[in-house]
């Protein structure tokens, strides 16, 4: 319930009928300084590595079951900034100029990445309050073995827009988004909080690209899906 009424907030702030907060003053990058390594690998992360991600909405039409994106012009930067022992540090913030979705207090955030043979494990601070446009829990594990059949196939890296109450998988092959084209993605679903009138949640990944797409979808308006996108460097 904490996670539905964190997105119902969000929501509110990105819709309201005031002047959007607009990231431009007093803005430092958390990345300045440091080598620019590429997006994100979790099969060879590196300090300096860093994805972009731009915001969508998905709606999905109730009797063609067509989806249609919108994207806002808003990106969210996922940069590796250090290692503490086993754990890769991952500074996570709203670039300049973004709107709507932040504001100066809560732009950026520092998650904990530690990958082993067999997954990718997030978490969050272990102090303080935890905010997260991408974990909104406070731990996250996502196999990295490639799934394969008889998992579903998803042609489209497409959340589901449906009710459910379970944790699965699916994968995607040769699926192109703005631009760049991905072998093959693991698709997992994590749509247990929905039991509790929460979020359903993807994540489309791979262990060359990171995370490409991931998204949710509330228990309450099944036919819309939100989420971020990766950008082609």
């Amino acid at each position: 319930m904490r996670l539905f009424l964190f997105f119902i907030a969000f929501v509110a702030v990105a819709c309201s009928s005031d002047e959007p907060t607009k990231i431009t003053d007093n803005w430092i990058d958390p990345l300045e300084g440091l080598p620019d390594k590429g997006p994100i690998r979790f099969d060879n992360p590196e300090v300096g590595q860093r994805s972009r991600y731009v915001y969508f909405k998905a709606l999905q039409d109730m009797v063609t079951k067509d989806v249609t994106f919108t994207y806002d012009p808003d990106t969210l930067i996922l940069g590796i900034t250090a290692k503490e022992y086993d754990k890769w540090v991952i500074r996570e913030f709203i670039s300049k100029g973004s709107q709507n979705l932040t504001s100066p207090e809560n732009r950026e955030v520092i998650n904990y990445l530690l990958i082993d043979s067999d997954s990718a494990h997030f978490s969050g601070p272990t102090n303080g309050d935890f905010f997260s446009w991408v974990f909104p829990g406070m731990k996250l594990a996502i196999p990295l073995q490639p799934v394969g059949d008889p998992a579903p196939l998803n042609p489209d890296c497409i959340p589901l827009f449906d009710y459910d109450t379970k944790i699965w998988t699916q994968y995607t092959i040769d699926y192109t988004q703005h631009g760049q084209t991905f072998h093959h993605l693991n698709d997992y679903f994590d749509y247990t909080e929905m039991a509790g009138d929460g979020l359903g949640l993807m994540y489309a990944y791979g262990p060359a690209y990171g995370i490409v797409r991931w998204t949710w979808v509330s228990a309450w308006e099944q036919n819309e899906a939100n989420g971020w996108d990766l950008v082609p460097e």
